[in-house]
C-alpha cells in the first residue's frame, strides 16, 4: 500500500493565510514601520513583528483591524502581561470583549 505524504499546513489554512503578506505589508506601511505599542522601556522603536490582536483563528484573522506592528520587546510584553495588554486593547478575547 502506498503511503501519501501529510500536507504541513491543510489546503484551507493556505487559502486563509494567502492574503497575510499584503495585510503585513500594509501593517507596516499605516505604521511607517514604528513600533505602534511603545509600552516598553527596551522597546526598539521600529516595529519588525505583527501581532494579532484577536489571535489567528476565525475567518479572517489577518484583517488590518487585527494587526498591530511591535518590536520584540514589546511583542514579548503583550504575552507576558495579559492583563495590562487586555487593559490596553492590545489583545482582546475572540468574543470581542477586552476584559481581562
Amino acid at each position: 500500500m502506498k503511503r501519501t505524504r501529510l500536507r504541513a499546513v491543510s489546503d484551507r489554512r493556505r487559502r486563509r493565510d494567502s492574503g497575510y503578506p499584503s495585510s503585513r505589508k500594509a501593517v507596516y506601511e499605516r505604521a511607517n514601520g514604528l513600533c505602534e505599542v511603545r509600552a516598553n522601556w527596551r522597546c526598539e522603536r521600529h516595529g519588525h513583528q505583527v501581532h494579532h490582536i484577536a489571535g489567528r483563528s476565525g475567518p479572517d484573522p489577518h484583517r488590518l483591524a487585527n494587526l498591530l506592528l511591535c518590536c520584540r520587546p514589546c511583542h514579548e510584553l503583550i504575552h507576558a502581561q495579559p492583563s495590562l495588554s487586555f487593559e490596553q486593547g492590545w489583545m482582546v478575547r475572540r468574543n470581542g470583549t477586552t476584559d481581562g
